[in-house]
């Protein structure tokens, strides 16, 4: 059970997507955050932290305000990876298993789960996670890669693989 050729172009084509979606996605619900917040959009900073595209706000603006701006992106972000999973590639693939829709399924709840981590550790232990955004093995970085572990084997038992070999028998035998 290999990808085809279309299939392949199709599965770069949304990873790709998917991953500046995301990352927009989270970035703008920072902003956005921000702006029902009191901070006027003057006083955003957009730009990048190292690599990473960043939304800065005023020192001036703290508290429980702050958190929430803090969380509101990977939450934001991660929540709507989340829905995307269960109410589009969950169903397609219960209608239609294949690899390639268990691939997508796939990338598409990791992609979840890290925004989902990265708010907690955004929010929980902003400062830390600051620091730490500049090194991959992270303390961070280690625990977001144990919840992207965790929503692989998730991913198996709401989504088994072995649908696509019951699929692919039904498909021959049909044939025959």
């Amino acid at each position: 059970m290999k990808l085809n050729r279309h299939q392949t172009k199709y599965m770069v084509l949304y990873l790709v997507s998917v991953s500046l979606i995301s990352i927009m996605i989270h970035e703008a619900s920072h902003a956005l955050a921000a702006l029902l917040l009191g901070v006027p959009f003057a006083e955003l900073g957009l730009g990048y932290y190292g690599i990473n595209p960043s939304v800065t706000i005023p020192d001036w603006f703290t508290g429980a305000p702050r958190l929430v701006v803090y969380y509101a992106g990977g939450l934001v972000s991660g929540l709507i990876m989340l829905f995307t999973y269960f109410f589009y590639w969950m169903r397609r693939y219960n209608r239609q298993a294949s690899v390639l829709r268990w691939s997508l399924g796939l990338f598409t709840i990791e992609v979840a789960v890290i925004q989902l981590a990265i708010s907690y550790f955004e929010g929980g232990y902003h400062t830390a996670y600051i620091v730490d955004s500049g090194s991959i093995f992270s303390p961070t970085h280690i625990l977001i890669c144990g919840f992207m572990i965790a929503a692989f084997f998730l991913h198996r038992v709401l989504s088994p693989s072995s649908k696509i070999r019951e699929t692919t028998t039904n498909k021959k035998v049909l044939s025959n």
